[in-house]
């Protein structure tokens, strides 16, 4: 028997050269992607805005009544109040003379007798200014008295402030018991000597108007139905003793006016305001920075036989651009290029700078991405 060997042929090995480039293949492929990845997730833009503030003027007129009329009405009430006064001012000229200084004192009597005062009785300051009774006095027991005065001296020494008063011909007893004050002060030591003019009458009526409105809202109780009122002088009742033109030390206005109260509710003007601002901004592009003060309010118009008013009111208001507006929504930006994105923001409206940034710097349009597109603004004043 014969044995014969059989050789079995082995499949050959791949070569290295092969796996080689498969693993060689396979990290290029996953570099290329690794660097698409972060170029597409690395995209940014940034725009920065610098933006001015401005401002925007509402004017408008508020009807006020017993009931609401119209969306531009409030509820209120018209009312009136009559007062008298005087008031002595003097002309503007430079010129200056020597006058005497005139007031009014309250005599006081602790005593329990009648105390009388001749005219030209001397009143004595503690500084040693010496004034003097205009007329004869009689001082009630255990009472007081006004009375008129006047500086014995000439000059302007006798304008002098709130003072008390000794009253020197009386036995040094009785001068711990019956004085004189003095709340207001005396004036006149100095006399401006001018033209009257135009002006000086036009601002003597406007300080005239003030004092009257003061003296009214002191005695005015509070209405605790309105927050706010508005008081108003009309000066058509007053007179002016003097003519234009004429040269005088000094001259008076006098008169009884009929003066107008409105009284109101400041909130609901102030819902008013708002409203009409909201509708006068384009809520795309700007928002309301801030209400600058308090409105300005002043009477237009009154009818007092219907107890209707309107008042005149002016309100400032800062605005700006809104980084939170739809026109500055980041889709806005979305493929556009630099300048693309540059000449839309600057048709806005206030604007008066912008900053366009890329990264990487290679970019030529803002990525498609919402949270790749950063807006930011800047105010400036």
């Amino acid at each position: 028997m014969i044995t014969h060997r059989v050789a079995t042929k082995l499949a050959p090995e791949p070569p290295v050269r092969f796996y080689r480039t498969i693993a060689v293949t396979f990290l290029i492929v996953t570099l290329v992607l690794l660097g698409v990845i972060i170029f597409f997730t690395s995209k940014k833009a940034t725009i920065v805005i610098v933006a001015k503030t401005d401002n925007k003027n509402v004017n408008l007129d508020i009807n006020v009544a017993s009931q609401k009329s119209s969306d531009l009405a409030i509820v209120g009430l018209v009312t009136t109040t009559k007062f008298s006064s005087s008031q002595k001012y003097f002309p503007t000229g430079n010129k200056t003379t020597d006058g005497l200084a005139v007031g009014e004192v309250t005599l006081f009597n602790e005593t329990g007798a009648v105390q009388a005062l001749v005219k030209t009785t001397r009143l004595l300051t503690p500084s040693g200014v010496l004034f003097r009774l205009s007329n004869n006095v009689t001082v009630p027991a255990r009472g007081q008295v006004q009375a008129a005065v006047y500086a014995d001296q000439l000059g302007a020494g006798g304008n002098i402030g709130p003072s008390s008063f000794t009253i020197p011909g009386l036995n040094e007893e009785k001068q711990k018991v019956i004085y004189a004050s003095s709340s207001k002060d005396m004036v006149g030591g100095v006399r401006t000597v001018g033209v009257l003019n135009a002006e000086d009458v036009k601002s003597a009526k406007s300080d005239f108007a003030g004092k009257i409105k003061k003296t009214v809202e002191d005695s005015l109780e509070q209405n605790t139905n309105f927050s706010q009122k508005l008081i108003f002088v009309p000066d058509n009742n007053v007179m002016v003793d003097r003519q234009i033109g004429e040269e005088v030390t000094e001259f008076n206005l006098s008169g009884t006016s009929t003066v107008v109260i409105v009284y109101y509710n400041s909130q609901d003007l102030k819902s008013i305001l708002a409203r009409e601002v909201e509708s006068r901004i384009d809520i795309s592009t700007e928002k309301v920075l801030s209400v600058t003060k308090d409105p300005q309010v002043t009477l237009g118009s009154y009818d007092l036989e219907k107890q209707k008013a309107v008042l005149s009111v002016y309100q400032d208001v800062l605005v700006t651009l809104d980084v939170n507006g739809e026109k500055l929504a980041v889709n806005n930006f979305f493929g556009k290029k630099k300048d693309e994105i540059e000449r839309y923001i600057f048709g806005l409206g206030h604007v008066v700078g912008v900053d366009v940034k890329f990264s990487p710097g290679w970019m030529r349009t803002a990525p498609g991405v919402a949270d790749k597109v950063q807006v930011v603004v800047k105010n400036v004043e």
